[in-house]
């Protein structure tokens, strides 16, 4: 995997490792990102993304907590055979706060709420 579909937004308001924890952790939820699945080594997207090694590093240890990666050593960090379940309130709840950061993230660049709800409309 590399990281093409990640974005690192430097005026969002989520910190980097965040952003790219939610993105990953999205992209497997989607099957975008199979299970067994390679990621790109930490250095390389960290290269890709623009971001210090250690904040590829964090979010790929985060998620390996929460169960979504494996570390293998050597061979490198791969998406998890199992992925977590969550419930349907963790998830609203998850998805809530995305939306929330994303609107705050485009009204602080001057985007107003009518702009806003058009074009999240349109892509919809």
């Amino acid at each position: 995997m590399n990281g093409s579909f990640l974005v690192v937004d430097d005026a969002s308001d989520s910190p980097p490792y965040r952003q790219i924890v939610e993105q990953i952790r999205a992209a497997i939820e989607r099957g975008e990102l199979q299970p067994d699945m390679p990621l790109s080594p930490v250095r390389q997207l960290a290269g890709d993304l623009g971001v210090a090694p250690n904040t590829v590093a964090r979010a790929y240890a985060e998620l390996q907590t929460e169960g979504w990666l494996i570390g293998d050593g050597r061979r490198g960090t791969r998406v998890a055979s199992e992925i977590p379940r969550q419930d349907r309130n963790t998830r609203v709840r998850a998805l809530r706060e995305s939306v929330e950061r994303f609107v705050a993230s485009l009204q602080a660049r001057g985007f107003t709420a009518d702009e806003i709800d058009a074009e999240v409309k349109r892509a919809l």
